[in-house]
């Protein structure tokens, strides 16, 4: 009876549970990793915060490498996922932008730890980092497209708009690093930050669509 049922593998309860220690190890590690760097995200340290055994780690994940290759793409889906859910069916494209940056920075306050997260993987998981961005800015590319009118989204090739998309990410980056986090802690912008930024993008967008219809 044993064998039979080793040989039919786990049951849906064990993946479950199985599927559930592995996002609660990955969740752990990013708050971790706000905390302590990727550096001092070690696997002992998790193990310990998570309450499990430091062997039963292998059984998710083959390394720290594994583990730290698998952070960015799961935590940062949600928070993409979060943005898209705000901008969706959105008037114009300087409506959606708005919309995602105030979502971006929403979802940023309330994870702080994302930041460090986005900000060490370049150097830590590399390989993930640049698939996570490619992504990113694929997805903001589709947005723009997406939110333009009718008869000016056919005007756009897409790479076109991944290069603005690209644009925009990195200001949103950069205004958070400048204005937004000290000692790796989120705090709030400064309003008036905030209103330069949007009135910056309303016009480039609102000028870049002009320039489509003359």
């Amino acid at each position: 009876m044993v064998k039979a049922a080793a040989r039919r593998g786990k049951s849906d309860a064990r993946i479950k549970k199985d599927q559930a220690t592995r996002l609660l190890l990955i969740e752990t590690a990013g708050k971790l990793i706000g905390e302590h760097g990727y550096a001092g995200c070690s696997i002992a340290r998790l193990t310990l915060s998570v309450g499990i055994a430091h062997g039963a780690f292998y059984l998710h994940f083959a390394s720290q490498q594994d583990l730290f290759d698998q952070i960015l793409p799961t935590l940062g889906t949600e928070m993409a996922d979060e943005i898209g859910n705000a901008v969706r069916d959105c008037m114009n494209v300087v409506e959606a932008e708005r919309r995602g940056f105030l979502a971006n920075f929403e979802y940023l306050n309330r994870h702080p730890y994302m930041y460090r997260v986005m900000a060490e993987a370049e150097l830590f998981a590399p390989a993930a980092y640049m698939r996570y961005q490619k992504s990113a800015v694929e997805k903001y590319a589709k947005s723009l497209k997406r939110n333009m009118a009718p008869e000016l989204a056919g005007q756009f090739e897409l790479e076109e708009l991944k290069v603005i998309a690209t644009a925009l990410v990195g200001a949103r980056i950069n205004l958070l690093r400048n204005y937004g986090v000290k000692d790796w802690m989120i705090h709030p912008i400064p309003p008036g930050v905030l209103d330069a930024y949007e009135r910056f993008t309303a016009h480039s967008l609102r000028a870049l669509v002009s320039d489509h219809r003359a």
